[in-house]
């Protein structure tokens, strides 16, 4: 697998449903609670925070695959972002990391969005860009990513 395809499907694969995500966590906060700038930010940052780690634990077996197929150093340095090795400190920096991308996203979608979005089909386009990302990269590469493989 070259290192133009791995770029393209990490793109598709797990940048745009993590930004996509991140985005759904905020509008979901912000469409239950009106008022984002109080306590409760904290409550809805830790359960952002588990459903994006979730997310990612999901994902591990075809990030591991694109790891070890990529040559260039800086690509390889990108996806670690997402690999979830079993280091105690690397799961910690990525549930809190996780956090604090969910606090950002709940101010930013409070702060931009109105209202009447926020309550509106706003989570419904994410979701169709969501299934649509997955479903490309998915085309692009399943074999490559695949755990199970045909003997031919």
């Amino acid at each position: 697998m070259s290192n133009k395809r791995i770029t393209v499907i990490y793109l598709f694969f797990f940048l745009i449903p993590y930004i996509a995500c991140l985005l759904i966590v905020g509008i979901s906060y912000n469409a239950l609670v009106l008022h984002a700038i109080s306590w409760r930010i904290i409550l809805g940052g830790i359960i952002g925070a588990f459903g994006l780690f979730a997310v990612k634990v999901i994902a591990q077996r075809p990030i591991l695959i694109m790891y070890r197929n990529s040559t260039r150093p800086a690509l390889k340095k990108f996806i670690n972002l997402f690999i979830l090795e079993r280091n105690f400190w690397i799961i910690s920096f990525n549930l809190i990391s996780d956090f604090i991308f969910s606090i950002i996203s709940i101010y930013l979608v409070k702060n931009v969005l109105p209202i009447s979005h926020i309550m509106g089909n706003t989570l419904g386009w994410l979701v169709l860009i969501l299934m649509l990302s997955v479903t490309f990269a998915s085309y692009l590469e399943f074999d490559a990513l695949s755990i199970y493989k045909e003997d031919k």
